[in-house]
Formats: structure tokens, C-alpha cells, sequence
């Protein structure tokens, strides 16, 4: 747990609880510390502690303090928003575990006859198990939100359902569906004046084509979700710069990819949202690692894994393993390289992250003469890149590989 996602949840716990609760929460924070410290220093330990090991019990033990003891200082209502911002801010910093046990709480105890709450819940517990590669656990969280706000006939809600299921479709490997859903969104948003949502969409759409290897198309969508997206919205414009990071990786233009990624890194510092973090550390140190800084893009990538390894998100930690097969194959480590690509292939189950990875395990058999291999391997890509009719991805490739197919 990072001091910053606790100085927050302080902060939001004042907020709504007022300075006494501080007061008190401090006075009894200072007495729990004396005590336990003067017995680590008296008595042996079972166990091992390092003064970092000691420090993340005396924050895990006062995040669990804030949540219980605001609970004196407010009604029921009042306790409950409290609560769902907590889980909130615990989302944004990668506190999955523990967003997802206050919510699961909340889902028990808040009023029935509350259903945009509680629409909100389901619908927070689905990005919670979305994040964290649980797929089929977040379509029904998201199903059950979306028949919620389709019966307070929430419009805004609908859309936003509807449009992170299409995202969840997308990350499945069902492209087509998704798209369906975010042109429908678009499409719905304008007449609803929602341009947040056309924003949403728009950018949705955008990494549809990146897959697809569109990438002027992808990079007209951004424009466009630049133009009505909120400015003001740091969490929105991380995610655009990041898009255009990949779009231009693809595109092989690095220095305005690396530029794009400079702008979300400043926004980061703003909103320290560790999962988004972790895929710029990614994205970063793929183009690192082409650009042949070996040693930094090692520093990044390992970096990433830590975050994912932290949050849970295999998916990351695929691309991860993916990126440090890329690296040891251009070290001429090729068993150690193999044996990444290895874990990538496994833990994926899109389409194109396989085809992706495949690429990049052909391009190793290829740097130790094994073209018979590369040509089994590369077979393998074009079969995942047809399942997801990524025509020009298939023709790029046929090109760079036509001596080897």
C-alpha cells in the first residue's frame, strides 16, 4: 500500500468525518505505533521483519482504522458514500483486493430501494474483475448493473455500460462485437448530447483499428476524441496519450510515440493511477528495447511487473514476459528468450496478443537460422490474425516474411 493512496483516504475520511475524527485517529494511531514498536524492539520475532515489512502492517493496520472508526462519525448514508469513494480512490491506485471487499460490503448493506448505488457498485466490482483478468465474473457484475440503470432509465448509465462491455468484448478477442457496441454508443451519446461517452467510444474504436492495423483510421478516432472529450478530465487524456503512443509504436515513428508517453507520465504524477502506470512502463519499454537501450527498457519492464504482480493483471504481466523475451533475443539469449515468449503465449487467450507474441518468437528462430521453425511459428500469427480479420496486419506481414513463407 503506497503512503499516497493512504494520505488520501485520510484526506476523504476528514472530509466527510470533519477535523475531530483526524484528532482522534491520530491520537489513536500515535499510541498503537509506541506500543508495538516497544515490543519489536523487546521481543524476538517468529518471523523476520524488515523496517519496510514493519511500516506496510503499520498502514495496512490504519487503512483499516480510517474505514472503521469514520463509521462513528457519520449516519448510514453518509458512511456508505464514504465508503464507495474509498473504493474509488483504491481502483485508481491498483487496490484491488481492497476496493473490491469494501464494495462487496457496501453491495450488502446498502438500501435496496437505492438502485443507482447500487448500479454503481455492481458496476465498479465489474471493472475491479475486468482489471484483473476475470472476465466472466465482470460480464455478469456488468450485466447486473446495466439491468439497473435500463429500469431508473439512467441513459448516461446504459451508455457507459455498454460501452465498457464493449471493451470487455475487445480484451476477449471478440472485435466485432465490441465495435458493434461502440458504434451504437457514439451513435446514441451525440443525440444525447453525452460527449464524454462520444469521447469514450471514440477512443474504443480507435484501438479496434490499432488491432486491426488502421492506423491513420486510429489516429483520425483520437482526434476526434480530443476535440469532445473533457480537457479537464486527467484520467481520459492519460488514456488518449497512451493510445497514441501505440498507434505511433505500430507506425514506427518512436519520437512522437515517446513524446505522447511523456505527456501521460506528467498526467500520472497528477493522478497516481498504478495500473495505467504499469502499461506506460510497457509501452515504453518495448520502444526502448527496438531502439536497442537494453538496460532501461529491462528497468521499465521490471518495473511493470511489479505493478501487475501488485494488482493482479496477468494480462500486463504477459506483455511483460512478451517484452523481456524481446530484450534477452536481442542480448543473444535465446533459451532465456524463449522461455518468456513461453509465458506470454500461455497466459494469453486473445487472438492478438498470441499472434503478437508469435511474431516476436519467429524473429528469435530467425536470429538462430531456424527457418523452419520461424515459417511453423509465423503460420501459427496469420491463423490468430485472421480471426480477427486484420487484413493489413496479414499483408504487412506477408511482406517482411515473403522469404520465409
Amino acid at each position: 500500500m503506497s503512503k499516497q493512496f493512504l494520505f488520501d483516504v485520510l484526506g476523504l475520511a476528514e472530509k466527510h468525518c470533519g477535523s475531530e475524527f483526524t484528532r482522534k485517529l491520530l491520537e489513536i494511531r500515535s499510541e498503537r505505533e509506541r506500543i508495538l514498536n516497544n515490543v519489536w524492539r523487546k521481543e524476538p520475532l517468529p518471523e523476520d521483519l524488515s523496517t519496510y515489512q514493519k511500516e506496510l502492517i503499520l498502514r495496512d493496520i490504519d487503512f483499516d482504522t480510517i474505514v472503521h472508526q469514520s463509521a462513528k462519525f457519520l449516519d448510514k448514508d453518509d458512511y456508505h458514500k464514504l465508503l464507495f469513494n474509498i473504493a474509488t480512490i483504491a481502483i485508481k491506485y491498483g487496490e484491488f483486493t481492497r476496493g473490491k471487499e469494501i464494495l462487496l460490503d457496501l453491495q450488502k448493506t446498502t438500501d435496496r430501494k437505492n438502485l443507482a448505488l447500487i448500479a454503481e457498485i455492481y458496476r465498479k466490482l465489474g471493472k475491479i474483475d475486468f482489471y484483473t483478468n476475470n472476465f466472466n465474473s465482470a460480464h455478469k457484475y456488468f450485466d447486473k448493473s446495466l439491468k439497473l440503470y435500463t429500469k431508473i432509465e439512467d441513459n448516461a448509465g446504459i451508455l457507459s455500460l455498454k460501452n465498457v462491455i464493449g471493451a470487455l468484448l475487445v480484451e476477449e478477442g471478440k472485435y466485432y462485437e465490441g465495435e458493434i457496441r461502440f458504434i451504437q454508443v457514439k451513435k446514441l451519446a451525440h443525440e444525447y448530447k453525452l460527449y464524454d461517452l462520444v469521447a469514450n467510444a471514440n477512443m474504443n474504436l480507435g484501438n479496434i483499428y490499432i488491432i486491426r492495423g488502421i492506423y491513420d483510421d486510429a489516429i483520425g478516432c483520437y482526434k476526434e476524441t480530443l476535440k469532445v472529450g473533457n480537457k479537464d478530465d486527467k484520467e481520459m487524456l492519460t488514456n488518449l496519450y497512451l493510445n497514441f503512443a501505440i498507434c505511433y509504436k505500430f507506425k514506427k515513428e518512436y519520437k512522437i510515440a515517446l513524446n505522447y508517453l511523456e505527456k501521460a507520465f506528467d498526467l500520472i504524477k497528477e493522478t497516481n493511477n498504478r495500473y495505467k502506470k504499469s502499461l506506460l512502463y510497457l509501452t515504453k519499454a518495448e520502444i526502448e528495447c527496438i531502439n536497442g537501450n537494453l538496460n532501461t527498457a529491462t528497468a521499465l519492464v521490471t518495473s511493470a511487473f511489479a505493478i501487475s504482480a501488485e494488482t493482479g493483471d496477468r494480462l500486463s504481466a504477459a506483455e511483460a514476459y512478451k517484452i523481456l523475451g524481446m530484450i534477452n533475443r536481442e542480448s543473444k539469449k535465446y533459451d532465456i528468450a524463449l522461455s518468456y515468449f513461453e509465458n506470454s503465449k500461455r497466459i494469453y487467450s486473445n487472438p492478438f496478443y498470441i499472434a503478437e507474441t508469435l511474431v516476436e518468437m519467429a524473429e528469435l528462430y530467425l536470429a538462430t537460422d531456424d527457418k523452419s521453425m520461424a515459417k511453423k511459428i509465423l503460420g501459427w500469427a496469420i491463423k490468430h490474425y485472421k480471426k480477427i480479420d486484420a487484413k493489413m496486419r496479414l499483408e504487412k506481414l506477408r511482406e517482411k516474411y515473403s522469404n520465409v513463407l
